[in-house]
């Protein structure tokens, strides 16, 4: 052989067992970084396995609460919100009324008291004018009848007895406790066939019972119907209700309530010759009366309004309270591992043990070529070593962008950067206190293959993320591009990673 072609293929060879030997090196370093990486994230793996299966039952039993707090429905109060009054209950809103002459001798009515709150004491009771006429008259004393035979003096601030009105407004001399209010109706609602209710003390009542004591007890209660909604009984002039529930001479002054137990009309007038045909003056004459005096009531329709409003904002509360809760069992739930990653890191793991099977493939064709290369050197005589790994010469940096290290840059060219904040495994050590930071957070390398930086999360607590905001998984390496950025726990920690 020529020396001058021996020397050329010693040269060749020599280079060419120095790449494949360098190559083959790399290689090496490169598989067992894989394998240690690949070996970290199937014990992860194992390990979130084992986790999602014990919280399994957690998660779906919060499921199961979610879906219980979705589906309950709000349910007004009625005990807190009442919206109707039976007729026992509007006993209470009802007195009889006696005009009482020197001789004990006098004439009887009924009554009911006007007050602007259910749980107000009552002052004001309204009546027939025919009721207390002879105390207009003949100066006659005037009770409204109580309790326990408890007789209270009354005066006059009110009285109309003649074919335009028939009615009469009294005041107690204290307001009392022992009555209360009704709630009025506008009569231009009511419709024919509505149920009514009148209550009072019929004298036919005490005819038959003379014992009577004219309290609470006393009262008789009976139901009828609305006949007609508008009549105008032919000696007077005033509109009414016709109804056929049954009064008498006693009921005169005494309410006529709905089926809900809002006043509707006051009982004047009965037909002579029917006990069914009665005549009750319309609730809105009654409160054209009271605001000329200046005397507040209570509406059906402000009570109701009221009513609502009330309602309104116990289910707005309650449907804020739901949807907080609900989002807190969302946020509870979310902080549980799914299936959905568990399958992602899977796929991950699998991916690397693919990438762990092609370097160790390159290793063994690389040492493969270099042994050839020797052989084909000893054939020739000559040995020669040397050369330098396929390199193209740039360094590869990891620069710190925001936090502690902010500013530094560090060669990571030919070695792995392992960061957290234990100082016997880790290359750069962050203060003790740094918050978010975990003993070993993450490790960094240049890939010399595929020229990218390898970024791996060693288990950090609060997590290791892209430039995009994806959280990387615990123990699967991630390639980064040349001017990638990544941050620690959030954007104070923020690193970046360039060649130059």
């Amino acid at each position: 052989m020529k020396k001058g072609l021996k020397y050329t293929l010693v040269s060749v060879l020599s280079a060419a067992i120095v790449g494949c030997g360098a190559m083959s090196i790399v290689s090496g370093v490169q598989w067992g970084q894989a394998k240690d990486n690949l070996k970290i994230a199937k014990e992860n793996l194992e390990e979130a396995k084992e986790e999602t299966a014990d919280s399994e039952k957690e998660r779906q039993v919060i499921r199961d609460q979610i879906q219980e707090v979705k589906n309950k429905t709000f349910q007004a109060d009625e005990s807190k919100y009442k919206k109707s009054f039976s007729p026992s209950e509007n006993q209470a809103s009802v007195a009889a009324v006696f005009c009482v002459d020197p001789t004990g001798y006098g004439s009887l009515g009924s009554s009911y008291p006007i007050a602007t709150d259910l749980d107000a004491d009552v002052q004001y009771f309204v009546t027939n004018g025919h009721v207390v006429a002879d105390y207009q008259k003949d100066g006659q004393k005037l009770y409204v009848r109580l309790e326990n035979k408890q007789n209270v003096p009354a005066e006059v601030v009110f009285f109309e007895f003649d074919a335009q009105m028939d009615m009469a407004i009294l005041k107690i001399e204290q307001p009392t406790s022992e009555r209360r209010t009704v709630i009025i109706r506008n009569s231009d609602e009511v419709k024919t066939g509505e149920k009514v209710t009148a209550i009072g003390y019929p004298d036919k009542s005490s005819e038959i019972d003379p014992r009577m004591s004219y309290d609470m007890a006393s009262q008789t209660v009976t139901g009828g119907v609305i006949s007609k909604t508008d009549v105008v009984p032919g000696s007077v002039a005033y509109h009414t209700f016709q109804h056929d529930a049954f009064i008498s001479h006693g009921n005169s002054g005494g309410p006529l309530f709905d089926e809900n137990g809002y006043l509707i009309g006051m009982n004047t007038l009965i037909h002579k010759n029917s006990e069914s045909v009665n005549f009750a003056i319309q609730s809105k004459l009654i409160m054209e009366i009271l605001d000329q005096n200046n005397i507040p009531y209570i509406t059906s329709e402000d009570y109701l309004a009221n009513f609502d409003a009330l309602v309104e904002a116990e289910k707005e509360e309650f449907e804020n309270e739901k949807a907080e809760a609900v989002k807190k069992l969302e946020k509870q739930l979310a902080k549980i591992e799914n299936a959905e990653e568990i399958a992602e890191f899977e796929e991950r793991v699998e991916k690397r043990k693919d990438e762990v099977e092609n370097n160790k493939l390159l290793m063994f064709v690389f040492a493969g070529a270099a042994a050839v290369c020797v052989i084909g050197l000893l054939l020739v005589l000559f040995v020669r070593g040397g050369g330098n790994p396929d390199d193209d010469g740039l360094t590869s940096y990891l620069v710190c962008v925001k936090g502690v290290f902010a500013g530094m840059r560090y060669d990571i060219s030919k070695h792995t950067m392992t960061i957290g904040r234990d100082r016997n495994t880790c290359t750069m050590v962050f203060p003790e206190d740094t918050p978010g930071i975990s003993s070993n957070h993450c490790s960094i390398y240049f890939d010399m293959r595929t020229k990218t930086f390898m970024l791996t999360d060693n288990g950090s607590t609060y997590g290791t993320y892209l430039g995009d905001g994806r959280k990387l998984t615990k123990g699967v390496p991630e390639s980064l591009e040349p001017g990638s950025t990544f941050a620690l726990a959030d954007k104070s920690n923020e690193f970046k990673v360039e060649r130059g």
